[in-house]
């Protein structure tokens, strides 16, 4: 769920590590790493400043990504 202030540095801190965590776990068969384009740092710092989503920001979103993901997959 979106929240409409911006997260603090200790929120962000927080999300920095959940996201490691999250990284070094295995990728299960119905599961997409999820491609930024950027170093991690710089992506932290970008989302820490985008406005909140909404559910269908975040559905058009997704689809793209799994478009993007599943053309990448037929270029190999």
């Amino acid at each position: 769920m979106a929240k409409s202030k911006k997260p603090t540095k200790e929120e962000i801190k927080e999300l920095e590590a959940q996201i490691k965590r999250d990284q070094e776990k295995p990728v299960r068969e119905n599961e997409r790493r999820v491609r930024v384009g950027t170093d991690f740092r710089d992506a932290v710092k970008e989302m820490s400043k985008a406005p909140p989503m909404t559910n269908k920001d975040v559905a058009k979103w997704a689809k793209e990504q799994r478009e993007e993901t599943d053309n990448l997959e037929k270029d190999k």
